[in-house]
């Protein structure tokens, strides 16, 4: 029986490491308060979301860019955890990483943009960016074993933007700009 067990332990453990997998990477992340400053190790996260994925790569979310921004302008960053496909904390300053892993299929592709967040909390954080505008990457897979890499680059090119953080929308502030809205029009059709 241990034989066979061990022998079950080996056959999974060499399907893992030949499984596919993409590596992700975003470097040079500038604090959000500091533009020449790298945000420190352990305070953000980033997070990956798959646009187009071939019908032959199984295992992995897909979304949009509508549905992410919606979520951004929304106010509760929260939304983004059930959209994205992967997500990953920063282990060094200024640099984020993370490894996908993929299962079931011989050959595909997969487009992908990615959000960075200046906390490993959506639920606190305060500021985000579109890493590269929303630019996405395209990985191409001919078979279930290896790696590719989605590499995002360099995000210091603050004057187009790339690596801007933007602040969280509260949503509070406009729930209640609507709400006088809304009683100024009522008050007006009344009188």
């Amino acid at each position: 029986m241990k034989k066979l067990i061990f022998a079950c332990f080996a056959v999974t453990m060499a399907a893992v490491a030949q499984a596919a997998s993409i590596n992700w990477t975003i470097t040079n992340v500038y604090s959000p308060s500091d533009s020449t400053a790298k945000i420190a190790a352990n305070s953000m996260s980033a997070w990956l979301f798959v646009t187009a994925n071939s019908t032959d790569v199984t295992t992995v979310k897909t979304t949009t860019m509508v549905a992410v921004q919606a979520v951004l302008d929304s106010g509760d960053l929260t939304g983004l955890s059930s959209l994205a496909a992967a997500h990953a904390s920063n282990t060094a300053a200024g640099t984020i990483g993370g490894a996908t892993g993929l299962t079931g299929f011989s050959s595909g592709s997969l487009t992908a943009f990615a959000v960075v967040v200046d906390s490993t909390d959506l639920a606190t954080a305060s500021n985000y960016f579109l890493v590269s505008d929303g630019t996405t990457k395209t990985a191409t897979f001919t078979s279930a074993t290896g790696a590719k890499a989605l590499a995002f680059g360099d995000q210091t090119s603050y004057s187009q933007g790339a690596g801007k953080w933007s602040a969280v929308p509260e949503p509070t502030s406009g729930l209640l700009l609507l709400l006088g809205m809304a009683g100024l029009a009522l008050k007006r059709k009344v009188a």
